[in-house]
């Protein structure tokens, strides 16, 4: 590493740049990262922490589609522009949150086309879960994504997978199964005994239950999407954006 006084000047002129110009090389070095290697889930999830921050949802989505239009575009490709449509929608109204759901969806069904993946069934899934409307109603097809990667997930042991059983509950009790639900929380807390959001769904009244699921469902709530259970290292645009 350069001796800190050789470091000096450089920090010193990011220190005096204007915010915009900085904002600038920091997405502009992401994306030249990410176009060298489009399945880097690592770099793309710094990047779209970044995007946060700023919220340049439109620049994320237009530069990750791109690389997906590749022909060589594999899984992981796919699975971050899922997810840039997904940092978007708590900023958006009603009606364009359901196309930015429907987006994202198409994008991880490529993903998953490409490779069977539990995170892409997971997150393919739970935005499934969202879709419970009068005109819309997907949370059939969100469970079944769900109980696939709680099936491909079986003999592993990663903290991230409690999240599939949370969210396999919510989608059962939105399918009013409350006694199905109950039990898929139950099963997830004997495996992930330290999951909170497990333990609260489970010893939860129904009437709490419902409020925790609609709050949990509710687009207008950021999800977070840095997939930090992967990746711990990946600073959160909560933290970005408090510097």
């Amino acid at each position: 590493m350069p001796p800190l006084v050789l470091l000096a000047p450089v920090l010193a002129l990011l220190a005096s740049a204007p915010a915009d110009a900085i904002v600038e090389r920091q997405l502009t070095a992401f994306e030249a990262q990410l176009s060298a290697d489009p399945e880097n889930l690592r770099a793309g999830a710094e990047y779209r922490q970044h995007v946060i921050a700023v919220r340049a949802y439109d620049r994320a989505i237009k530069f990750l589609d791109k690389l997906a239009r590749r022909p060589e575009a594999g899984a992981h490709a796919f699975m971050n522009l899922a997810l840039a449509y997904v940092d978007k929608v708590p900023d958006v109204g009603a009606i364009r949150q359901l196309y930015l759901g429907r987006d994202a969806i198409d994008a991880l069904t490529k993903s998953l086309d490409r490779q069977q993946d539990f995170i892409a069934l997971y997150i393919r899934g739970l935005i499934n879960l969202y879709y419970d409307t009068l005109v819309f109603k997907r949370t059939d097809k969100g469970v079944a994504d769900l109980e696939e990667a709680k099936r491909i997930t079986a003999a592993r042991q990663e903290p991230w997978i409690s999240r599939v059983y949370v969210a396999l509950g919510d989608g059962y009790w939105r399918l009013k199964q409350p006694d199905r639900a109950r039990a898929v929380w139950r099963d997830g807390l004997a495996r992930f005994p330290n999951t909170t959001a497990l333990a609260e769904r489970a010893a939860a009244t129904d009437a709490t239950v419902r409020a925790i699921i609609a709050h949990a469902l509710d687009p207008n709530v950021r999800v977070d999407t840095s997939l930090r259970e992967l990746f711990p290292e990946v600073v959160p645009f909560t933290a970005l954006v408090s510097r």
